[in-house]
């Protein structure tokens, strides 16, 4: 076979753009506050709403793994263009019995649902696609079974696993090494406020990636009432009480709105996206910061 190459001089021409692209792009709600807004309305004290949520596969498994522990979601007209809002009843006090959960390749479900799982009496298994069985799973066993929780994993440190639950977690102080993954923090976080004497954790690694996301958790643990301190690098604490129910609005992923943006940097264009928020967590709002280096407004 004879090889041919293209000398670095010579290159690819550029595409070029007919015209300058311009619209209005609506885009859908964000994945990681919808499943998080889920988790903390099937702990709530009372109903709740989630007002245009994201429908996709991990949403989807979310509420199919929250259904699973005894949470009631149904689905209402909202004014979302994407589907339905959720209306979501919390897991009731008397929760019981052996269910199990399919994860998908949904991280937030193998790492968020366990720890609520072990707030009702009886036997969860977990379970995923066979790829979500090499996604690291050890720090959040080994921190359930460090807040006295048992879990059967067959010394995987991965999928498939079992946990078996009181009806009660007593809380209390727990260290985990999060640097594989920030979703081991917010999954604890995220129950914290119901374990009897709520949470004190302590990451004892190196640098957590994706702290932003931790940040985001923080914030709809405020909302919902719960006491979040995290003035201590690498140290957070959950008072226990009540996460209060809620009415809210997805906000829209705004990491998912990057192309549409670009496409208006990279033609000379205009594209506007909705339902921007003024305040938010989201990662993707950088994008404020970064178009206008490239030349945006």
């Amino acid at each position: 076979m004879t090889e041919t190459s293209v000398p670095v001089a010579d290159g690819w021409p550029a595409p070029a753009p007919g015209r300058s692209v311009t619209g209005v792009v609506r885009v859908p709600g964000s994945k990681s506050l919808t499943n998080r807004y889920l988790v903390l309305a099937a702990l709530a004290d009372g109903p709740s709403r989630l007002r245009a949520p994201l429908h996709s596969r991990d949403s989807a498994l979310m509420v199919t793994a929250l259904r699973s522990l005894g949470a009631k979601i149904t689905e209402a007209p909202g004014s979302g263009p994407f589907g339905p809002d959720l209306l979501v009843e919390p897991l009731p006090a008397s929760a019981s019995g052996n269910t199990e959960v399919d994860c998908g390749l949904a991280g937030t479900v193998m790492r968020f649902v366990p720890p609520l799982a072990a707030l009702r009496s009886g036997t969860a298994a977990f379970d995923g696609d066979p790829h979500a069985r090499q996604r690291p799973m050890g720090a959040t066993i080994e921190a359930l079974r460090g807040l006295g929780i048992e879990v059967d994993d067959g010394g995987r440190g991965a999928l498939p696993f079992s946990v078996t639950g009181s009806g009660a977690v007593p809380g209390g102080r727990v260290e985990i090494d999060a640097g594989a993954s920030s979703q081991f923090v917010s999954a604890l976080l995220l129950a914290g406020a119901r374990f009897t004497h709520g949470l004190h954790l302590v990451h004892t690694g190196e640098t957590v990636p994706s702290l932003d996301h931790i940040a985001m958790t923080v914030q709809v643990l405020r909302e919902c009432g719960v006491d979040v301190d995290d003035s201590v690098p690498n140290e957070w604490r959950v008072a226990p009480g009540p996460i209060r129910a809620f009415d809210v609005e997805i906000e829209p992923d705004l990491s998912n709105a990057g192309p549409f943006l670009a496409a208006a940097v990279a033609t000379g264009g205009s594209v506007s996206i909705p339902g921007w928020p003024a305040q938010t967590t989201q990662v993707g709002d950088k994008w404020r910061q970064i178009l206008p280096q490239m030349g945006a407004t």
